[in-house]
């Protein structure tokens, strides 16, 4: 069965989203600051490079997903290195994005219980959606996605009025680097990351016109995203914002206690984990899907194998992350360093090849 068109765009909303609160917000508000706005547009516009390399390397032998796609361009020696270092830096950008998640659970709702619990509870879940096929997962993508649309326009209700357009000013005072940085932040975190969707066969998937469906994704996400940054500084101001780690929760505290609304704060969180989570799930099958073409092991064995690996690490790392905010000071260059490099290489590799043809 294949997948559908409408859930290959509910995919690209989730991964486009999953790294924003926490991250390419903080990014974004600590060097474009009150600006922050105009890095995301430009990174918005400029984003559909990568998304164009990623639809040419997706009509590349349609019949075969990512991994088999490096083996078919640059042999079988080659091609398992390349797909050897994918994984790695998959496995590394899984590893901070879990550990985002259950620090942040433990700190604002389960500050008791140990991150071990909460990390063993999120797990179980992640490995009972992942030993289904990719068909399965689209389809929970696609149900989740119809509920955070609403939970979206419901933690709106009541933030636009309270928006104060001085907090914006003074207006374009950011520098271009500082502008370039966000711009380079939002495509980092919010638009390489996509390339995952390459693990899915072009030919898998039930309409050959999907791209203009992961195109909408794109948009539908980035839309949002900017409206949280815009009801955010807007609301807060930049110095506010730069106080919170997590900013663009507390203001959906703060419109509750102004009696806007009550308890909208929760509405965010639980689309942010919805995010997370099938962010989450599509990079580990993507790592399972690309060590099963390389060594022939077992899904299932696997899934638990990399579910324990996870939990483990995440115990030990977390601390170190926080203390070192390795999600700002490497995360970035490595995901976009190993991606760029990745697809351009592809992307060259693949017009060569058609050009000799």
């Amino acid at each position: 069965m294949k997948i559908n068109k409408s859930e290959m765009g509910a995919l690209t909303v989730f991964m486009v989203r999953a790294f924003y609160i926490g991250i390419t917000f903080n990014n974004l508000i600590q060097v474009a600051k009150q600006d922050s706005y105009v890095s995301m547009i430009i990174g918005f516009i400029v984003g559909f490079i990568p998304l164009i390399i990623i639809y040419y390397i997706f009509n590349y032998e349609p019949d075969l997903s990512l991994p088999k796609k490096n083996i078919k361009l640059f042999g079988n020696i080659l091609g398992t290195i390349i797909n050897i270092i994918t994984i790695w830096f998959t496995f590394f950008i899984i590893l901070v994005l879990f550990s985002n998640l259950v620090t942040f659970i433990n700190v604002q709702y389960l500050n008791r219980t140990p991150t071990l619990v909460i990390s063993i509870v999120f797990m179980i879940a992640i490995i009972y959606v992942l030993i289904h096929d990719i068909k399965t997962i689209c389809r929970t993508a696609m149900i989740l996605f119809f509920f955070t649309v609403i939970l979206y326009l419901l933690s709106l209700i009541g933030l636009f009025r309270e928006i104060n357009v001085d907090n914006f000013k003074p207006f374009l005072e950011s520098s271009y680097i500082n502008l370039f940085k966000g711009t380079y932040s939002f495509i980092t975190y919010n638009v390489l990351p996509l390339y995952l969707l390459l693990i899915i066969p072009k030919n898998d998937i039930d309409n050959k016109n999907f791209f203009k469906f992961i195109t909408i994704g794109y948009i539908i996400a980035s839309i949002s995203l900017f409206l949280v940054l815009i009801t955010t500084i807007g609301i807060f101001g930049i110095k506010l914002c730069n106080l919170y780690e997590y900013p663009e929760f507390q203001v959906l505290k703060y419109v509750s206690l102004i009696g806007t609304s009550a308890r909208i704060d929760g509405i965010l969180i639980i689309q942010w984990i919805f995010d997370l989570l099938i962010f989450i799930i599509i990079g580990l099958y993507f790592i399972l899907e690309t060590t099963k073409t390389m060594f022939k092991v077992n899904k299932h064995i696997n899934s638990y194998i990399l579910g324990i690996l996870l939990i483990i690490l995440n115990e030990f790392i977390t601390s170190y992350l926080m203390m070192n905010d390795l999600s700002i000071t490497t995360l970035p260059h490595i995901i976009s360093i190993s991606v760029s490099s990745l697809l351009v290489i592809m992307f060259i590799t693949v017009k060569i090849k058609r050009y000799r043809n």
